[in-house]
C-alpha cells in the first residue's frame, strides 16, 4: 500500500518529510508535485456503485485511489499550467473544473488526509487574519489586534502570481500542531498547548503552524498568525514520528514537547 505526499514543486519541507517517512516505514511513499499533474491522465469514476480514481503520471507511475492508504496533503492550488493552452476567456472555467477534479479525487482516497482539502484551499482552508483571530478566541488563545487585509487570501485575478504566494514552508512558526501533538521551542504551558490543539480541530486542519506575538517566553502568548503549511523540518525527527503515526491511522490525542530547530536540515 502507498502513502502519498502531495505538494507544490518548491515545497522543500514536504520533500524532506517524504524522505524521512521513507526511512521510517515499510509503506511505499510516493511524492507527487503540482508539476507531475500537468500532462497526467485521469480515470475518475463516481457512481452509486463505484468511487475510484486512476492517475497516470507523465513519468510512468500509476496511482489508484484503492492503493493510497494515507496522504500528506500540502498542495496549495492546481497548477496554472494546466489551463495555459486554453484561450484566456476559458481559463477561469477550466481552472475551476480542474480544482473540482482534485477535490473529488482526494475524496476517493481512503485513510487519513493531512490536511484535507476544502473549497477554500486544497490543503485546508486559507483564512483571513480576522477569521483566524475569531477561531483563536473560540479555542481559548489570545490574539494580537488584527485588521482584514486584501492580501490575506488569493484571488482569481492574482492567480498568475500565486507561485510566490504563500511562501512554501516559511521557517517562522513558534509552534506546530500535528494531529493533536504540539511541538514548540517555547515553554508553552498546558493551557496554551491545549488551546493550540483546539484551534487545529476547530480549523479542521490537523497540521497547523502557529506564530505568536514575540519570541520571548510568556505564560499566555497571543497568536499573530497561522498557516496550514508549516515548515515540518523545524521539529525534526519527533515530528516525523508523530506524522508517521497519524498517517498510519493510530494517532492518539496527546501533546508532544520538543525543541523546534530553527536551522533546516
Amino acid at each position: 500500500m502507498t502513502w502519498l505526499v502531495l505538494c507544490g514543486g518548491g515545497d522543500v519541507a514536504a520533500r524532506w518529510a517524504c524522505e524521512q517517512l521513507r526511512d521510517r516505514t515499510s509503506e511505499t511513499v510516493e511524492l507527487v508535485t503540482d508539476a507531475d499533474l500537468v500532462g497526467a491522465g485521469w480515470d475518475h469514476r463516481i457512481s452509486d456503485d463505484e468511487l475510484a480514481t486512476e492517475l497516470r503520471l507523465p513519468d510512468g507511475r500509476t496511482l489508484t485511489s484503492a492503493e493510497i492508504r494515507a496522504t500528506l496533503n500540502r498542495l496549495i492550488y492546481a497548477p496554472p499550467a494546466l489551463t495555459g493552452m486554453l484561450v484566456p476567456a476559458d481559463r477561469e472555467y477550466g481552472y475551476a473544473e480542474f480544482s473540482a477534479l482534485l477535490l473529488s479525487w482526494l475524496a476517493t482516497v481512503d485513510g487519513p488526509i493531512l490536511n484535507p482539502p476544502t473549497t477554500r484551499g486544497l490543503s485546508g482552508a486559507w483564512r483571513s487574519s480576522v477569521e483566524w483571530a475569531d477561531l483563536a478566541a473560540d479555542a481559548g488563545l489570545g490574539c494580537v489586534p488584527l485588521a482584514a487585509e486584501s492580501s490575506d487570501l488569493p484571488t482569481a485575478a492574482g492567480r498568475d502570481t500565486w507561485e510566490a504566494w504563500p511562501p512554501h514552508a516559511p521557517v517562522t512558526e513558534d509552534a506546530i500542531v500535528v494531529a493533536g501533538s504540539v511541538f514548540s521551542a517555547r515553554r508553552l504551558d498546558r493551557v496554551t498547548r491545549d488551546a493550540c490543539r483546539r484551534l487545529s480541530r476547530l480549523a479542521e486542519t490537523p497540521i497547523l503552524g502557529l506564530v505568536f506575538e514575540s519570541p520571548s517566553v510568556a505564560s499566555h502568548p497571543r497568536l499573530r498568525g497561522a498557516t496550514p503549511l508549516p515548515d515540518l523540518r523545524a521539529a525534526g525527527t519527533p515530528l516525523v514520528l508523530a506524522l508517521a503515526t497519524a498517517l498510519a491511522g493510530t494517532a492518539a490525542e496527546g501533546v508532544a514537547s520538543t525543541a523546534v530547530r530553527t536551522a533546516a536540515r
